[in-house]
């Protein structure tokens, strides 16, 4: 979908173009032969300014183009492309020289831009204090009666020092033993606390654990509504393309409340739109409007837009609505996919992202091992001066999930993401097929696995969340981002 956007953005610019610079046959260079190509810029004085990070597309306008054209990129005298536009990635800051020749069967013109990058606004990532370091996908949940539940801070002080109670009673482990694994042996409310202690500080977190009787309880009916009646959460991590494009416009009015954007997600399956779920851990939370049975075969059925070159994984959970509240507050489950268990997947990762201080700048991000990088700016899709929605928290959010491996590669001014076997939405996978529902992504709940590696054997789920997988970015075509279009269920 990205590719085929930038194909057709890429034609329109350069009918506005054609429009905007026509160039009379007067001022052409005439050769005995024929007419040279005419290279024009969007920018008239062809110098463009850029921070570090930020990724410039160069399309130019070319006129007298034939069936032997060819096109002849050049930065600092290196050869680095040889297509009709250039993606320019600012690393560092400096002036750099793109030259651009173009040639036809009567010769061949030349032309140079200037591309001036500047220091990136938001370079440096905020210094997290130690009372504020650790994080937590939750601290209520619940949770049915004879299964478990693994507790853990992420971004936690390995050289501190912990302990955990249980009901107000001191739990036996280790001093370093900084996760817990909960048995739900009895039914009702259980409060676990964590305390963590360094040198003369101590900080501590509470978490309730909601025992609800064995599952089943509260299981519905299995008729309804094949496709999803509700969306409960859609938090996109910062992307490009969560708010739209620039041909396409705004996705989410301003001042776009929470609610607001969940109802527009429904609302865009129902009118066959997709929606991205921005870079990695960005995620949306839905529901049917019945308990979906686990066949053994497939039972979910999920649209993404991949293709064999270009796929941007997606992982999938799944939950029972445990207390029978309607709500997903519930234990959730991972459906392994291909890579599930292979160093090509890690467990329980957890990525934060900052705000910029500034408009039009990348959005910096720290994971829970202390590695940086950015989603860059890219303003040829989305000139938006911020990538950060307006229902997120203002100054920096934090996801948990799963995390696959970037595989993508970017060469001569093409990207190529390689697929994943099975098991992923906007995928291009062995079971990316012609199903009940058309073409699309279909998938076993039979796949659903504990936060142990175990088979979860559930009989049925109630609720569906997706999440971006992977880290990575190109330069022509910005970071990763899963993207969806339809959930719904094959029975």
């Amino acid at each position: 979908m990205k590719e085929e956007l930038y194909n057709s953005f890429r034609k329109a610019l350069l009918l506005c173009l054609l429009a905007v610079f026509v160039v009379s046959c007067n001022h052409d260079e005439l050769t005995e032969e024929g007419l040279l190509p005419v290279i024009t810029w969007d920018e008239p004085s062809a110098r463009y300014r850029i921070y570090e990070g930020e990724v410039l597309m160069l399309v130019p306008n070319v006129e007298h183009t034939d069936e032997t054209t060819t096109y002849l990129w050049m930065l600092d005298g290196r050869v680095t492309g040889r297509t009709d536009s250039y993606s320019f990635t600012g690393y560092s800051k400096g002036d750099y020289y793109v030259k651009l020749a173009v040639t036809n069967r009567f010769g061949r013109t030349e032309d140079e831009v200037k591309i001036t990058v500047t220091e990136r606004k938001n370079n440096e990532l905020p210094e997290i204090p130690y009372s504020e370091g650790w994080r937590f996908p939750w601290t209520e949940i619940n949770v049915a009666k004879g299964r478990t539940l693994k507790i853990r801070p992420y971004m936690a002080d390995c050289s501190a020092e912990y302990s955990w109670t249980l009901d107000g009673k001191a739990v036996d482990g280790r001093a370093d033993e900084v996760a817990y694994v909960f048995n739900a042996l009895q039914e009702g409310r259980h409060t676990l606390t964590l305390t963590q202690r360094k040198d003369d500080d101590e900080l501590s977190q509470q978490f309730v654990i909601n025992v609800c009787p064995p599952a089943g309880t509260y299981r519905r009916s299995s008729e309804g509504d094949a496709i999803i009646n509700k969306v409960y959460a859609f938090m996109p991590a910062p992307g490009h393309q969560v708010n739209g494009y620039v041909i396409i416009g705004e996705r989410f009015p301003a001042g776009c409340t929470h609610e607001q954007a969940c109802d527009s997600v429904l609302s865009f399956f129902r009118s066959g739109y997709s929606v991205s779920l921005g870079g990695q851990g960005g995620y949306l939370v839905a529901g049917f409007d019945h308990s979906v049975p686990v066949s053994g075969g497939y039972d979910l059925c999920i649209k993404g837009n991949p293709f064999s070159y270009q796929s941007e994984p997606g992982i999938i959970w799944v939950s029972q609505d445990d207390n029978g509240d309607g709500q997903p507050n519930d234990q959730w489950f991972e459906l392994a996919g291909s890579a599930y268990g292979t160093e090509d997947e890690t467990l329980e990762y957890a990525i934060t992202y900052y705000r910029p201080p500034v408009p039009n700048s990348a959005v910096g991000w720290r994971d829970c091992f202390g590695e940086e990088g950015y989603i860059p700016y890219m303003s040829y899709w989305n000139p938006s001066p911020y990538y950060w929605m307006d229902w997120m928290p203002e100054a920096e959010y934090t996801y948990f999930g799963s995390r696959l491996a970037d595989h993508s590669t970017y060469e001569n001014g093409f990207a190529n993401m390689p697929p994943y076997a099975w098991g992923y939405v906007d995928n291009f996978g062995e079971d990316f097929i012609e199903g009940p529902a058309g073409k699309m992504g279909y998938y076993k709940l039979s796949n659903a696995r504990t936060w142990d590696g175990q088979p979860a054997r559930l009989e049925y789920i109630d609720f569906v969340k997706i999440q971006t997988a992977q880290t990575g970015s190109t330069p022509n075509l910005g970071e990763i981002s899963t993207e969806v279009y339809y959930i719904g269920e094959c029975h």
